[in-house]
This record gives structure tokens, sequence and C-alpha cells, in this order.
């Protein structure tokens, strides 16, 4: 144990729990659900870089940017000289990369709900904080708690599709946090059947399940004449009778990161949800 205690200080360059954290600790996080998640450890001022799309905290504005998700800066990341590099499973290539330069590494997934509570604990765990990374948990199974709605809406929950068009729609299945989202609201998904966790599908899916309500999400936040064109894309499209459909586009850059954010995206759901009832 006290082995397993040292090698999280070294890779995180620090001492122990709850100590003064040392000046030479280096993180970058590549990824936003990774660096909300640092921050909301406590872990702030341990980071030297983040990814181009990292926006929250606001102390996030004044680091170094190191490229997105397919074109990361390795001569900038490099150049930060971390100690620990924090990047998503689909970065694993990245991951290699870095190791081959010398730097560790920490893969840690965001699928479901059960990912987002592992991620904090490595994080913390891997720095040397492991009661902050219980705490953050604990405070995430608290406001995520299952609140079922009373006669939910049968719901079909868009999280990816080119505005204007519907041919091609990206939607949320089990084996997602989002669809664990709508199970802890007591609400079915119409693509329960899914058989994969985004499955592209045509507009003819949703002629054929026919949600009671339909959700849009999108990660960035919109004007309020953004929202509407989205929302009647769904109601003007040819072939789609959603007149019985309560459509709704949930916006914002917290909506689509899997961290310690989750509440405001659950509160808005259950909102939304309630408002279609």
């Amino acid at each position: 144990m006290l082995l397993a205690l040292l090698l999280a200080a070294v890779a995180c360059g620090g001492g122990p729990e709850d100590g003064a954290m040392a000046a030479e600790r280096r993180v970058v996080s590549l990824a936003p659900s990774i660096t909300e998640t640092v921050f909301a450890l406590g872990l702030g001022d341990r980071l030297v870089g983040v990814d181009d799309y990292s926006n929250w905290p606001s102390e996030t504005a004044a680091l170094p940017r190191l490229g997105g998700l397919f074109d990361p800066n390795l001569e900038a990341i490099a150049t930060l000289e971390p100690d620990l590099a924090i990047v998503l499973p689909s970065q694993s290539d990245l991951g290699a990369r870095l190791r081959a330069l010398g730097i560790e590494v920490l893969e840690v997934p965001s699928d479901t709900l059960e990912d987002v509570e592992g991620a904090a604990m490595a994080i913390a765990e891997r720095c040397g904080v492991p009661a902050a990374g219980r705490r953050l948990v604990d405070r995430l199974r608290h406001e995520l708690a299952p609140a079922p709605l009373a006669d939910p809406p049968a719901t079909a929950l868009v999280v990816g599709r080119q505005p204007g068009q519907l041919a091609t729609v990206l939607v949320a299945a089990p084996g997602t946090y989002l669809d664990e989202l709508l199970s802890r609201l007591g609400v079915v998904n119409v693509f329960a059947d899914a058989g994969q966790p985004y499955p592209q599908v045509g507009l003819e899916s949703f002629v054929g399940r026919r949600p009671r309500a339909l959700v849009e999400l999108q990660g960035e936040p919109l004007s309020p004449a953004q929202r509407q064109r989205l929302r009647s894309d769904w109601l003007t499209a040819p072939g789609l009778d959603l007149a019985d459909t309560c459509v709704t586009v949930i916006d914002g850059y917290e909506v689509l990161t899997p961290g310690p954010r989750l509440a405001d995206l659950y509160r808005r759901l259950r909102q939304a949800l309630e408002a279609c009832r």
C-alpha cells in the first residue's frame, strides 16, 4: 500500500492526501470531461495544459491549448514536461505516443455513469487525493439519484446531426450515461433495442417509434433563434408527423460532457420531460 501511494505521488509530482501541493506537479488533460473532473477534485493548480475544447471552469482560459481529440499537438505537450497526461480510451494511440516520449499516461473512460465515477476515483488516487475522489463520487450519487417521473413520456434522445438535415441522426441508446439518466427518471428510451450505444438512424426510425418526447442535446450554447430552427427541422419534416410529440432542445457546453456537472443536465432533462407530460 505504501509503495502504491508513493507511486501515485510521483506520477502527479507531489505529496500525500490533503498536504501542500508541490509546485512541480504537472498534469495535462486532453478532454473536457477530464479537465472538469481535475478541477472538481481540487487539483486545478496542477494543470499545465488542456485540450482545445476545455472551457470550464473559467481558470482553463489561462492554460496552454494542446489540440483536439484528433489533432493533438505532441510537441506542445512535450514542451510542458508533464508528469502525467490524462486521456480517454478513444485516445489510446495518443497515449502510446506520449508514453514513447517518456510521459506517464492515465486512461479514464466516460461512457457510463459508473465510468464517470471510476474516472474521478482513478484521477484522485493517481494524484494522491483519494478522499477528494470519494467526496466527488458521493456528491454525484446524491445529485443523480433515481427520481422517477409520474407518467413519463417515451423519449428519443438525439445527440448529433447536421442542422437542417434529418437523414442521419445520432441517438443515445443503452450503454450510455445519457440513457442511464433517462432510466433514473423512469423514462422509456424508444431506441432501447438499438444494439449499440450511439446508433445512427434515419427519419423512418422516428416514424415507426413515435416518441412522445424528442429531446435534442447540443453541446454548445445556442441562441433562441437557433434552438427554434432545430425544433422546426423536426416539426416540418416531410413524412414525419410529430403533432403529438413534444420537441425540446437542451444546449450548453456541459450538456454532452460526462463529468462533475452532470447534475445540471439531469435537472434540465427532468424539467423538459415534466413539461412534455
